[in-house]
């Protein structure tokens, strides 16, 4: 019988050989003049057809390789597996639009991408050290399971399911969103069905084949993600310095970018652009002050306008344009007040962000150093401790298989993040040097193609109308803005299938350990648990396959109502997991006198603060609460970093509650 290590080569070379062809008969196709949507729509659905047939293939209903892949997955393909469901949307379609819009260090008051890349990244660190190797000893199923027999308590399990859920959940409605924008995008549909469509193919793997089926399908994926960005990273180095090495084109290319973005900041047309910014934005936070007057006065102004624009005989498109305004769209007070809110976000984010990739708040201590260190503690802790991660190291046969699994992880997405980050600097170069500076009306021909998607990856407004593109008129869309860069650096067009095909495997990958996490909370940690402790283990498989059904399809639900943006969500998820589950985890593992009470407070209060805190800063829950006035932010810490203060609390209150409880176990 074939082993596991020479299975997971053998899959490497299949698998990278299939796409190779692939790539080359899509790139004859594009030569022979095969249009661009047909094309795309090819690497859509044979990536789908392929996931699901790897589906087909691993189907099993043996709880062994349904829940945690027979334990026998060897460390190389456990890695790749672990890197694929790692490697998320955000990372894979965000982190480089992340990177190009607000630079690698912020703007000195909000962290930029280099926190995000560290984060990551030392969580693995601390997964390998602390977790990897003791959860594989334990032979558990899932994280709550683990904890529950820890500390010989079903409502330490119980509370730890209703845990994993949440924070997975959250997670994977960004994946499904991130779906559902790379199947659109690709084939035309809708958004909504978009998502359903490419929900198909992550149901088919993980339903029939649980752990087993994704494990392997995870390995494809991870060689497709990696595949399609080094690709797309070779081809824009070759195009922007003549070479393949991405790392150093980003390096030869800096200076230039340093030199334009200092040109930039000191032209007086920028300057007036963002003093002109400047005044809408005082102009808003007037009207939400007092948004009852400010909703009258504007709406007599539309009329005005409207009327004129009438007599005058002027195109519907000028009065619908005076009719967008929210105050005569909106009937609701709070609605209006989050349109402003929501508008003066963006403006600020269009003035206060970096032109180049300097570092402004060197000098000092000051409020982005603070962000950007709680949000590498929130990542790292998060990291080291989302379950659908944690999980993956049951699958492997021993503790030494499960660390060393977790190194080979993290040389694949320290690949993937080098490719995003030499991306992000190579793109900026186009943006400063073609895009700024053009006449509104002779705009490169890429930033017209990307304004008329039907999802716009460029909007430009022009603040100080002087008909020139200034960098604080340009708003990218940094969810998903990777998928316009073989139009801006003007490559084949096979690289935007190519990259679509990595994008969608990573939110695929990641949504297949979500789903399976969450599915198995529900059945093996909650409902068996306390309702049928005893039955049979095929009764467990197709309950927890029909819950993962279910799950997939009330995720999609929420996807497409279309939430905010992936990478908020995601990160929420990981300050969510770092409160709950670290704390519990590393007091749990390293410390003896911790006790089931320790437990639950450690558990409870870490979720609670971290909750509290992003939702009392949340502008919905602030709309509904009329909180517009109250400082709800401690210390100028972004809603994000929630997990800084959920950490401490959770450990604080589960070191106390073990003590003061000790005598009573």
């Amino acid at each position: 019988m074939m082993s596991l290590n020479t299975s997971s080569r053998l899959l490497v070379r299949v698998s990278f050989a299939s796409l190779v062809v692939l790539t080359l008969l899509l790139f004859l196709a594009d030569f022979a003049g095969v249009p661009k949507a047909y094309v795309n729509g090819f690497f859509l659905v044979a990536s789908i057809i392929g996931y699901a047939v790897i589906g087909l293939f691993c189907r099993t209903t043996a709880p062994e390789e349904y829940f945690v892949a027979g334990r026998r997955v060897s460390a190389p393909l456990n890695g790749m597996a672990t890197a694929a469901d790692w490697i998320s949307a955000a990372s894979f379609i965000g982190l480089t639009g992340l990177l190009l819009s607000d630079g690698f260090v912020g703007d000195g008051e909000h962290p930029g991408g280099l926190a995000y890349l560290l984060g990551w990244t030392g969580g693995f660190c601390l997964l390998g050290f602390l977790f990897a190797g003791k959860l594989n000893r334990s032979q558990s199923i899932t994280i709550p399971e683990f904890l529950g027999r820890r500390f010989d308590s079903a409502a330490v399990r119980w509370f730890a399911a209703w845990g994993a859920i949440l924070c997975s959940s959250i997670y994977l409605v960004a994946q499904i969103y991130g779906i559902g924008l790379v199947a659109s995008m690709l084939s035309g549909l809708t958004f909504e069905l978009g998502v359903f469509l490419a929900l198909g193919g992550v149901l088919l793997c993980s339903f029939l084949g649980g752990m087993r089926a994704v494990t392997w399908t995870q390995g494809v994926q991870c060689v497709v993600i990696v595949v399609s960005m080094l690709a797309l990273c070779v081809a824009v180095s070759f195009k922007t310095q003549g070479h393949p090495f991405f790392t150093v084109a980003a390096a030869q290319s800096l200076p230039q970018i340093q030199a334009r973005a200092k040109q930039i900041e000191v032209d007086p047309a920028e300057q007036s652009t963002r003093e002109v910014i400047s005044l809408r934005m005082s102009n808003l936070d007037a009207k939400i002050a007092d948004p009852v007057f400010a909703r009258e006065i504007e709406r007599q102004a539309v009329v005005r306008q409207v009327a004129r624009a009438k007599a005058d005989n002027a195109p519907l498109r000028e009065i619908q344009k005076f009719e967008s305004n929210p105050a005569w769209r909106e009937p609701s007070v709070d609605r209006l007040v989050g349109a402003w809110q929501s508008e003066r976000v963006m403006l600020a984010e269009a003035i206060y962000r970096p032109v180049g990739f300097q570092v402004p708040y060197l000098e000092g201590w000051n409020q982005g150093w603070l962000n950007s260190l709680a949000l590498v503690f929130c990542l790292m802790l998060g990291t080291a401790a989302l379950p659908h991660i944690l999980v993956r190291s049951y699958t492997t046969a021993t503790p030494v298989e499960a660390e060393r699994s977790v190194v080979w992880a993290l040389g694949i997405i320290v690949l993937v993040y080098l490719c995003a980050s030499s991306l992000a600097v190579l793109l900026k170069s186009f943006v400063l040097t073609e895009l700024v500076g053009a006449h509104m009306d002779q705009l490169p021909e890429w930033a017209d193609r990307l304004k008329l998607r039907k999802l716009a990856l460029l909007s430009i407004q022009d603040y100080n109308q002087d008909g020139i593109v200034q960098f604080a008129d340009i708003r990218l869309f940094n969810d998903y803005l990777v998928l316009g860069v073989p139009e801006i650096t003007h490559i084949s067009s096979v690289f935007t299938g190519l990259l679509a095909a990595g994008a969608l495997a990573a939110a695929l990958s990641t949504a297949d350990g979500l789903l399976l996490t969450i599915s198995n909370a529900l059945a093996q940690d909650l409902y068996f648990q306390t309702t049928a402790p005893d039955a049979p283990p095929l009764r467990r498989v197709m309950l927890s396959k029909i819950l993962l059904m279910v799950v997939a399809l009330l995720a999609a639900w929420f996807a497409t109502n279309r939430p905010v943006s992936i990478l908020f969500w995601v990160t929420c998820a990981f300050s969510l997991a770092a409160s709950t589950f670290f704390p519990v985890m590393l007091l749990g593992l390293y410390w003896r006198g911790m006790n089931r009470v320790g437990a639950l407070l450690a558990m409870g209060s870490g979720l609670s603060m971290s909750l509290y805190y992003i939702a009392v800063n949340h502008p919905w829950v602030q709309m509904r609460l009329q909180l517009h006035s109250v400082d709800t932010v401690w210390w100028g810490m972004d809603p994000v970093c929630a997990g800084v203060f959920g950490v401490p609390t959770g450990l604080l209150l589960g070191f106390l509650g073990s003590k003061l409880t000790s005598f009573k176990n």
